[in-house]
């Protein structure tokens, strides 16, 4: 959403600045039901593909937790969570119509869920390894999870970190 204090640093006069706003306050207060339906549906719909989408990357990362070691396998891990996270964060910022409250939540759950996905995921790798007596290290699903979701997270914080800095 626009801000009153972007609009001045683009050049508007406070008056304009303030017009403005009052215009799209009131655009936002009188939008029809329905567009206020659809928005909300957008928003689930967006969940739900991030949900289904850190399943699949963290199947995606199952012959990646057999095949590597330490160091690969933790690259590969923060390569793919951050590109992720990136496309999450670039697709829910689209959706400026939502509040804030809206962006919590999706920064919460859905971190949330890969930090379980990952977690099972790495636990099952681990069980493999051991019952094929495969020549590679037993991962820490903890330690994998976590990597995972601070790299998921890392586009969201530096997107906020550069919007601070900017003020």
């Amino acid at each position: 959403m626009i801000e009153y204090e972007d609009l001045i640093r683009k050049g508007y006069s406070p008056r304009e600045a303030q017009r403005t706003m009052a215009i799209m306050q009131s655009a936002e207060q009188n939008k029809p039901t329905w567009v206020r339906f659809f928005d909300s549906i957008t928003y689930w719909a967006l969940l739900i593909v991030a949900i289904i989408g850190n399943l699949i990357i963290s199947i995606i990362l199952f012959p990646f937790l057999l095949a590597f070691k330490r160091a690969p396998l933790y690259i590969t891990i923060v390569i793919l969570a951050a590109l992720f996270g990136f496309l999450f964060d670039q697709l829910i910022r689209e959706l400026e119509h939502i509040n804030n409250t809206h962006h919590i939540i999706a920064w919460i759950f859905i971190p949330a869920l890969a930090i379980i996905n990952t977690y099972y995921m790495t636990t099952f790798a681990n069980y493999i390894t051991s019952e094929l007596a495969l020549p590679l290290a037993i991962n820490s699903p903890l330690v994998i999870s976590i990597v995972y979701v601070f790299a998921f997270i890392s586009p969201y914080i530096i997107h906020n970190v550069i919007e601070i800095s900017r003020q």
